[in-house]
């Protein structure tokens, strides 16, 4: 049964004058926070197969955080397209998941939020209502599914758990 980890990246810096985006650091507070999810990823979300990453230094930096809790070697790739990828997720997750069991996806909102919002079944019981609220920095959505990764469309996952760093 394929699962899906939607991971949005750890607090980050405000940018400085000058500074892009794309370059913003963790914030002390955020890089704690990703060794925290890291080690609650583990716990609920199982092995990973393969980590699709935005090429931000925000997000590469919450990967540096939580690989260590996971273990194992999964394909770790780092893609401008989960960067700029407007209000969803799922065309890159049809294009890049390719024969993964379990894949974690770190990126930024609204694309977070939305993808979540579009892939889900539905958002019953507590975990649901709080997503449906918001997608927070270092928060991880876990999904499954039956079927291939290529039959992925808006509505047929099933929310598993909705985990907070600080929660």
């Amino acid at each position: 049964m394929p699962r899906l980890l939607l991971l949005r990246h750890a607090k980050a810096e405000r940018a400085r004058p000058g500074e892009r985006d794309h370059e913003r650091a963790l914030t002390k507070e955020g890089r704690k926070d990703s060794k925290t999810i890291g080690k609650r990823i583990a716990k609920d979300g199982g092995a990973i197969d393969l980590v699709l990453s935005s090429t931000s230094r925000r997000t590469r930096e919450t990967w540096d955080g939580v690989a260590p809790a996971l273990g194992g070697e999964p394909e770790v790739r780092f893609l401008g397209s989960l960067f700029d990828a407007g209000d969803s997720y799922l065309p890159v997750l049809q294009a890049e998941s390719g024969e993964a069991q379990a894949i974690l996806v770190i990126g930024h909102n609204p694309a977070m939020h939305e993808t979540a919002l579009e892939l889900a079944e539905g958002l019953g019981g507590r975990d649901g209502a709080r997503l449906s609220k918001g997608f927070p920095k270092a928060a991880v959505a876990i999904f499954d599914f039956d079927g291939e990764w290529r039959s992925l469309q808006p509505g047929n996952m099933r929310l598993v758990a909705f985990i907070e760093a600080a929660g």
